[in-house]
């Protein structure tokens, strides 16, 4: 019983934390400066808080679909400069960092796997990992680590994301707010045609 305690308290905090950290990503957002304060949700995002800029981005794309585009645009600039600053720190530290602490755990086997993966499919690897709802940090640092080319590193990092964030605002132009709220946790209000 003890164990299902510190279970369901650890789950408590985490989805605190969610909590906190949308609200934060949000008020980044729809601040005095709304676009920059995306573009900065949006670096965060890719770079220390693993919560889906979407939550952010759909309910602002919904309040001003005209604007969606540019939303979309900031979205990607901020999440492509975030990807590129940890593959640029992965990269540069490497030597100082990781490659001790491989040495340290006996890890060599398992890097040298993830090298030949990169050489072998890198660009995929990437554009699935920063496609898919997974925390973008996995790809950049490993990416950087293991030196994969800079160059199919952004642009498997600039097509996957770019296909999300237009993605989102393609659905939200459709969809209108219905997609916001269900981005919110909220179900979409249907109206039927006894309620107009």
């Amino acid at each position: 019983m003890i164990v299902n305690q510190n279970q369901k308290s650890l789950v408590a905090r985490l989805k605190d934390f969610s909590r906190t950290a949308q609200r934060y990503l949000a008020s980044l957002a729809a601040g005095r400066k709304g676009l920059a304060g995306i573009a900065g949700a949006s670096f965060l995002e890719t770079t220390i808080i693993p919560i889906p800029i979407e939550l952010v981005i759909a309910p602002v794309m919904a309040a001003s679909r005209a604007r969606g585009f540019i939303v979309a645009t900031v979205t990607l600039a901020g999440s492509v400069i975030g990807a590129f600053g940890l593959y640029i720190l992965a990269w540069a530290l490497f030597d100082d960092l990781a490659q001790p602490l491989i040495d340290l755990t006996g890890g060599q086997a398992q890097f040298d796997d993830l090298e030949a993966k990169f050489e072998t499919g890198g660009f995929w690897l990437v554009f699935l990992i920063s496609i898919a709802p997974v925390p973008m940090q996995i790809a950049a640092l490993a990416a950087g680590a293991a030196s994969y080319p800079v160059w199919l590193f952004l642009i498997a990092i600039i097509v996957s994301r770019a296909l999300r964030y237009y993605g989102l605002w393609l659905l939200v132009l459709g969809f209108g707010v219905g997609i916001a709220r269900i981005f919110e946790g909220k179900k979409p209000k249907i109206h039927s045609e006894s309620s107009r």
